[in-house]
């Protein structure tokens, strides 16, 4: 994701086309090569706010993954295994540009053996494009289920596994562009660039996935979730199949509050992406390289890796389901806590009581009888 990033700071020099932040950083040509001023305080609240979102992504894409992952009912929802896989393309994000930002505070160059150049590279725009082709899948998949009562509403578990399979495949043939031509150049110290393939090429590359990966699945994503909230919003938004007023109501609302959230999700993704595109684009036309602050090159990293632990958030606060979740989660911590820790706990908190001791024992985790959450979990994936 850092290489995508960083691309747009295309100019005659070939360093400074460089794909890697660790590269950009240390350049002399560069225009971000100002760290003999305050270094260590950039590279400690670089480090700090990098690290920060990396580990909440961490966390809230394992989470995410988890939930999912112990309900069958929801994995039984074609919706729910895309959002599955779209955290585990986000979590693959977060983990494989971790050593790009420990690299740049170690400001030494290229460090990894040889090969985890193109690995990384690969692994980085595999897992970035997996997220944009998969939240294009789960529009398609809505819209499916919204506008279309008549015919198939939901994708068959057979057309889920097709589909995810070919997202997986078409995100690998994107990326594999970066496997074949990184690799480890020196000028003062090692980067992972790219080697073997003129300025020309790489340019008309990164043109096409501008296009591909970017502006087609805006307009797609946007036209789909226009029509969506026209449908939900407007007067033929129930669905009038269903007899049971306060069902159709009930599916309406449910239905509302999964556009609402993926609509976030999506706004947060090209809200990220779009400033390093519209940098792209202006040198371009304008044919030489954009001279933006430091501070700025910065916050642009840290809006792309946004975008991989955002998602997270957005689900725990637009679904009630990820909330019970992480209630009862947090529920279990607490008592582990108390149980390791008794006088303390007991002393400053008083978490150890009977009234704690019931509400865990309700929890789905220590127990899978509460018909609450039972009911709450099948909704979900029914309504789906």
């Amino acid at each position: 994701m850092l290489k995508s990033v960083l691309t747009a700071n295309l100019s005659g020099d070939p360093l400074e086309q460089t794909s890697t932040l660790m590269s950009i950083l240390t350049t002399e040509s560069s225009p971000l090569h100002c760290f003999s001023c305050h270094p260590k305080l950039y590279f400690i609240v670089f480090g700090l706010v990098f690290m920060i979102i990396i580990c909440s992504g961490v966390v809230g894409n394992v989470f995410i993954i988890f939930v999912i992952l112990m309900d069958r009912k929801l994995m039984s929802s074609s919706v729910n295994q895309f959002l599955l896989n779209l955290a585990i393309a986000d979590l693959g994000n977060l983990i494989f540009c971790s050593p790009d930002a420990i690299l740049v505070l170690i400001d030494r160059g290229w460090l990894l053996p040889n090969f985890a150049c193109h690995l990384l590279r690969f692994l980085q725009e595999y897992f970035l494009y997996a997220s944009v082709l998969l939240q294009m899948a789960i529009g398609v998949e809505r819209f499916l289920a919204i506008c279309s009562p008549m015919r198939m509403q939901r994708f068959s578990t057979k057309t889920t596994i097709s589909v995810l399979a070919g997202v997986w495949c078409v995100a690998a043939c994107f990326a594999s562009p970066y496997f074949l031509y990184q690799g480890i150049v020196f000028h003062k110290f090692y980067f992972c660039f790219w080697k073997g393939i003129s300025h020309k090429t790489r340019t008309y590359f990164k043109y096409c996935e501008l296009i591909v990966l970017y502006a087609i699945p805006l307009v797609f994503l946007t036209t789909l979730y226009s029509i969506m909230c026209r449908v939900l919003w407007g007067k033929e938004g129930g669905n009038h199949n269903i007899a049971n007023h306060s069902q159709q109501e009930a599916i309406l609302k449910l239905r509302r509050s999964v556009v609402k959230m993926l609509i976030i999700s999506m706004l947060l993704y090209f809200l990220c992406y779009t400033p390093i595109q519209v940098l792209f684009m202006m040198e371009k036309i304008l044919d030489h390289s954009v001279q933006l602050p430091q501070w700025l090159r910065l916050l642009l990293n840290v809006l792309s890796v946004m975008s991989s632990s955002t998602n997270p958030i957005v689900y725990i606060i637009c679904c009630r389901h990820f909330r019970l979740r992480l209630r009862d989660i947090a529920a279990t911590i607490t008592a582990f806590c108390c149980w390791l820790f008794p006088s303390f706990t007991k002393s400053e908190y008083e978490c150890v009581d009977e009234t704690m001791t019931t509400k865990l024992s309700r929890s789905p985790y220590v127990s899978f009888r509460s018909s609450r959450r039972q009911n709450s979990r099948a909704n979900l994936s029914t309504l789906l």
